[in-house]
């Protein structure tokens, strides 16, 4: 099957290229309702439909091609990149997808600044959210526990310990701890924080251990090396052009991704938000 007659809308993240190698086989490894990942030797693909945010590790297709791809693929099916094309080999036929006819998005972190949307506004804005209501950590912990263990640990040590404790905890694909410490390492390296040497440093380390899910290593591993998904993206862009009437819908946005991810992503931002904000008191 060619799929490239209906690719007229899609879009593939400027990432992939650093991982993404000529005759790289991989392997469907994960179905969703819509989307998948392929696995390859350097990095966890993610193949989904236009209507979603697009990842960093991945690409968007037209809903209605991701819906026949999903219909027609196992999990286990070989995938062969070359030549800027997928080939994935199904029981019933070979799809080919051809990402050089899909649009390259941006998605290295930006710098931003508070030149037009001070740190406060930002932080009051976050107080949209009940992250208590509809986060994925048990009730054993709470969202401020996890926000002081993040804003007292300025020691190595103490990031070292509040890393082992987020690590893969909680429950679904990606365990909250892990979204809430992208979301950390996505604020803090967009505000060049000098605290992001140490959480970078200290969080590959936790991560080359193991212990969590494919796919929360992917989203995790792209945040160290300073890309995220497109709509952390827009949030940032908005915070740089100074449109403090954005700043809502695009918070909402986020939230409005997997059943808990989105929330504990925001809670993550929410605590590097109110770090800097502490900084900028002292300063």
């Amino acid at each position: 099957m060619n799929l490239n007659r209906n690719q007229i809308n899609g879009e593939k993240s400027n990432m992939l290229p650093l991982h993404l190698f000529n005759l790289d086989h991989g392997v469907v490894s994960t179905e969703f309702h819509h989307s998948f990942n392929i696995k390859f030797p350097d990095i966890l693909f993610h193949v989904g439909s236009i209507s979603e945010s697009l990842s960093a590790t991945g690409i968007t297709l037209d809903d209605d091609i991701i819906d026949h791809l999903l219909n027609d693929i196992d999990v286990g099916n070989r995938v062969l990149y070359t030549n800027d094309r997928l080939f994935i080999y199904t029981n019933k036929d070979i799809k080919n997808i051809f990402l050089s006819e899909l649009s390259e998005v941006d998605l290295k972190i930006p710098e931003v600044n508070f030149n037009k949307i001070s740190i406060a506004q930002i932080v009051d804005t976050f107080k949209i959210i009940d992250f208590a209501k509809d986060w994925g950590l048990s009730e054993e912990y709470s969202p401020q526990r996890v926000i002081d263990m993040v804003l007292k640990a300025h020691s190595l040590e103490s990031k070292i310990s509040t890393s082992d404790f987020l690590f893969g905890r909680g429950r679904g694909l990606t365990p909250s701890g892990d979204d809430i410490m992208v979301g950390n390492l996505s604020i803090l390296t967009a505000t060049k924080s000098s605290q992001i040497v140490d959480w970078q440093k200290t969080v590959k380390a936790r991560l080359q251990r193991g212990g969590t899910t494919d796919v929360s290593e992917s989203y995790i591993q792209a945040a160290l090396e300073g890309y995220t998904s497109e709509k952390m993206i827009s949030f940032l862009n908005i915070i740089q052009k100074g449109n403090a009437a954005a700043l809502r819908p695009a918070i909402f946005a986020i939230q409005d991704f997997g059943h808990t991810s989105g929330t504990d992503t925001l809670l993550g931002m929410y605590a590097a938000f109110m770090g800097l904000l502490e900084t900028n008191k002292i300063n």
